[in-house]
């Protein structure tokens, strides 16, 4: 039969999570259909990162227009990530029970409004920007935990861990961008950081519109041949995820490497702003607007090549590996380290050798991202996904990037003991992000010891989900 024919034969569809009537769609059309939604996840996904980051690549002119020191610079990404983390359960209970498309639609909306009305706070308001952030965590924590539970329920296999690979690309590709889109706005307008933060609500008003009017949720399960609805418990549900011990090893490995990296996006710019004035001898406004372009290229770059390879090392080794994908999140996050120490020692001296290893430092970090996304996914069953997802979320902010930032400015502050020059700021910074590759190597190991459970939690999730459908076939709907 040609693969034209196989295309019109009309399969069957649930047109609801709650009801058993089917309605004929073609095999096409579900695949425009899904290709849809997946587009707009993306541009969620990247207009989410765009967001968060945008305010690191203006985070001096924040400093100086609120006359703060780097404490309170690392607490508005703390409160950020706080609220982001906290939230997260609650979003996670509605996901796996309500209309996640609605969710997001609500999400995107607060996210938007908040982060420009951040930017009319008066400078003699600090706390009140503190605020607007920790909001800006609410809205997009709505997103996160149901995201990729959508993917999930449109492809599998091979071509699910393809699509959360590409999902997945919008992190280091918004974060590279929201860098640079805060930095040169600013630029654009005299300097003035608040512009940055008007730029991504405008996109915001375009994705809720998308969402509306292009994007179908899909039925939970449905792309593994299971249509389930929630009855369980939340409290079961924790329950049952935190029994998967892959999922408390993995969620382990994340938050470290996240408390790492985290800190390392959020300090960055300015620790490598520093090391270029030591470096040039010259204090030029646009030298500082520069370094933040190029932090932003190399995260950009770096976290695409990173996502793409490691999905694609890993799709490869675990065909004759079933272990593959735990292995190499461990082996890229070890291989990270020198390159990590190399940085922090050489920046003010060897400024292209610098450049290089971060790219290189970042290619390996965010290798695993789109890998842990989908790990999560067969593991956990359908109707648990989401809660999986908001769990790892909350364990992942609370002891790895909500903490870092400002964990890392207390200590730098520490180093700094009042003390203005360059030189002393640029060496307190290094003292401080010194701790982030010794934080780091531990999310290595606990990746390697993921692979020892993954085989058998994965497996019990099949059979879990096989017995669903062998129900549904005999007439039952299978509630869990």
């Amino acid at each position: 039969m040609s693969d034209d024919a196989s295309e019109s034969i009309p399969i069957l569809e649930p047109t609801s999570e709650n009801n058993l009537h089917f309605s004929p769609v073609s095999s096409r059309s579900k695949k425009y259909k899904n290709a849809i939604t997946m587009i707009v996840l993306f541009l969620i996904n990247l207009l989410n990162y765009m967001d968060r980051f945008a305010i690191a690549g203006v985070l001096e002119q924040i400093q100086d227009y609120f006359h703060i020191g780097d404490a309170e610079a690392g607490l508005l990404q703390t409160v950020f990530v706080c609220s982001y983390m906290a939230l997260a359960p609650l979003f996670g209970y509605l996901g796996d029970r309500y209309s996640r498309k609605l969710m997001i639609i609500l999400g995107v909306t607060l996210w938007s409004m908040t982060t420009v009305a951040g930017s009319f706070v008066p400078k003699h308001l600090f706390w009140l920007f503190v605020l607007l952030r920790s909001l800006v965590g609410i809205g997009e924590a709505s997103y996160s935990c149901v995201a990729p539970t959508i993917i999930a329920d449109i492809y599998k296999n091979d071509m699910r861990t393809k699509m959360l690979a590409l999902f997945n690309i919008a992190v280091p590709l918004g974060g590279g961008l929201g860098y640079i889109v805060g930095s040169y706005v600013s630029k654009a307008f005299n300097n003035d950081w608040r512009w940055a933060l008007r730029v991504t609500p405008a996109l915001g008003v375009i994705c809720v519109i998308l969402l509306i009017f292009l994007v179908t949720e899909p039925v939970r399960g449905g792309a593994d041949g299971a249509h389930m609805q929630k009855t369980s418990s939340w409290l079961l549900d924790v329950k049952q995820v935190f029994k998967i011990k892959t999922f408390i090893l993995i969620t382990m490995g994340f938050t470290w490497v996240a408390f790492g990296l985290g800190s390392l996006s959020w300090w960055g710019p300015i620790f490598l702003q520093k090391a270029h004035i030591l470096a040039s001898g010259s204090e030029d406004p646009k030298e500082k607007t520069n370094v933040s372009l190029y932090f932003g290229i190399v995260t950009c770059g770096a976290g695409i090549l990173g996502v793409l390879l490691g999905s694609e090392v890993a799709r490869r080794y675990r065909k004759i590996n079933a272990r593959g994908d735990p292995i190499v999140c461990g082996i890229a996050v070890l291989l990270a380290l020198p390159f990590l120490f190399s940085v922090l020692l050489l920046s003010k001296d060897h400024l292209i050798l610098t450049w290089i290893f971060i790219f290189i430092a970042e290619t390996l970090l965010c290798s695993n991202w789109a890998l842990i996304s989908d790990m999560l996914m067969y593991i956990v069953i359908p109707t648990r996904r989401s809660t999986a997802s908001s769990m790892l979320i909350f364990v992942m902010h609370l002891l790895g990037d909500a903490s870092s930032p400002y964990i890392i400015g207390e200590i730098s502050d520490f180093f700094r003991d009042g003390a203005d020059d360059n030189l002393t700021q640029w060496v307190s910074l290094r003292n401080a992000l010194m701790l982030t590759p010794f934080i780091a190597a531990l999310g290595g190991a606990a990746f390697l010891f993921a692979a020892m459970f993954i085989v058998q939690d994965r497996r019990r999730a099949e059979e879990t989900i096989e017995s669903t459908a062998i129900s549904n076939d005999f007439g039952l709907y299978e509630k869990i």
